[in-house]
């Protein structure tokens, strides 16, 4: 059994944890883990102070980890191969060195209940499996210490927690500049609504354009008990699917799409449910997403953006409503044969041969996301 994902002991992809030096220096001062053990792309976390920082892919990929729901196992592994067969390639010459790849590595058949060599130094090996589905890989160099028969139990009590404060230090979770901003554009920014449930149903937080469609109450509106939807039928199935999202097992959590019919336009539009589990609470949330029409003021400066005059950004706006040359054209305060002319020019100057194409593109170009 291979210590480690193959692909990053073969590229020597080994990164340094502090949180993971510190949180078991009462138990050996070399230790290697991979989180997400089954998992492309992920490196494996060292004590050895040598190595580098993790890149922006190393980063990427374990921010990827979080939330993995609730340990299902924490179990010793046979790590009878001898070091130099799985220790990762490409290690600095200096942490290299000092690892006692010769000193003889423990199985099961050498072990006691937790683990480990009643005989002194060896390898050990855990693997901590999670409720996804994915699975973490612990090795450590244990020295024949006063806390090696517990080190099992030590381990896996810490590890939810450690496995969390390595992943911060590493993915840059914790550098609160960096989840301001995200907050700041999924709060302003977004041009998708964006409600967060609670497991009963009650809205607790929304972005702007979130209270921009809750305002205009034509697919979801306030109600004393809540929230509506156009009709009572709709109401039951909305509350209905929160609910079956909030309860979904974490290895089931998959996006739930429900249509909702706006009392304007008589059209159906999908929301989208997604559980959320936090690990400092066992309250699930549901967070829901809700496409919104761009406004038309925006799709005018993005039209002028593209080399329209405004005459003609605000007849593209119009056009990209899907609206009939009358009635645009007198939205417009324009003659309808004007207005057609102006058309014409929208579509040259663009460079698309139909408006179908003429509104796609400017329909794409508005998911830019609000004005600031």
């Amino acid at each position: 059994m291979g210590m480690f994902n193959e692909a990053a002991v073969q590229a020597g992809n080994v990164v340094f944890s502090r949180s993971f030096q510190r949180q078991i220096s009462s138990i050996t001062t070399t230790g290697f883990a991979q989180l997400g053990h089954n998992r492309a792309g992920v490196p494996v976390i060292s004590t050895g102070t040598a190595l580098t920082a993790a890149c922006e892919e190393d980063k990427i990929n374990l921010r990827r980890l979080f939330q993995p729901g609730a340990i299902r196992s924490f179990a010793a592994l046979d790590c009878s191969q001898a070091a130099p067969q799985w220790l990762p390639a490409g290690l600095p010459a200096g942490l290299a060195a000092s690892l006692p790849a010769s000193l003889p590595a423990c199985g099961p058949a050498d072990t006691d209940a937790d683990g480990v060599s009643p005989s002194g130094a060896a390898w050990v090996q855990f693997a901590c499996c999670f409720e996804d589905g994915s699975q973490d890989r612990i090795t450590l160099h244990l020295h024949g210490g006063q806390h090696d028969g517990h080190c099992a139990h030590i381990l896996a009590a810490i590890w939810p927690v450690l496995r969390e404060d390595i992943l911060r230090e590493i993915a840059d979770q914790s550098d609160s500049a960096v989840t301001s901003a995200l907050l700041w554009t999924i709060l302003k920014k977004a041009d998708s609504a964006v409600l967060v449930f609670n497991a009963a149903g009650r809205l607790l937080h929304s972005n702007d354009s979130g209270r921009d469609l809750l305002s205009a109450g034509t697919l979801l509106r306030r109600d004393s008990g809540g929230l509506r939807c156009a009709n009572d039928t709709e109401t039951k199935g909305f509350y209905a699917a929160l609910r079956s999202c909030a309860l979904s097992p974490p290895a089931q959590n998959r996006e739930k799409i429900l249509f909702l019919e706006d009392s304007e336009q008589g059209i159906r539009l999908p929301i989208s449910l997604t559980c959320y589990r936090c690990t400092t609470t066992t309250t699930p949330l549901v967070v829901a997403i809700l496409p919104c029409q761009p406004k038309r003021s925006r799709i005018e400066m993005l039209a002028q953006k593209m080399g329209l005059s405004p005459a003609e950004a605000r007849v593209a706006a119009l056009m990209q409503l899907g609206l009939p040359n009358r009635e645009a054209a007198q939205i417009a305060g324009l003659k309808e044969q004007t207005f057609k002319t102006y058309a014409k020019r929208v579509l040259s100057k663009l460079h698309v041969g139909c408006r179908a194409e003429m509104a796609q593109r400017l329909t794409w170009q508005a998911s830019l996301g609000r004005a600031s």
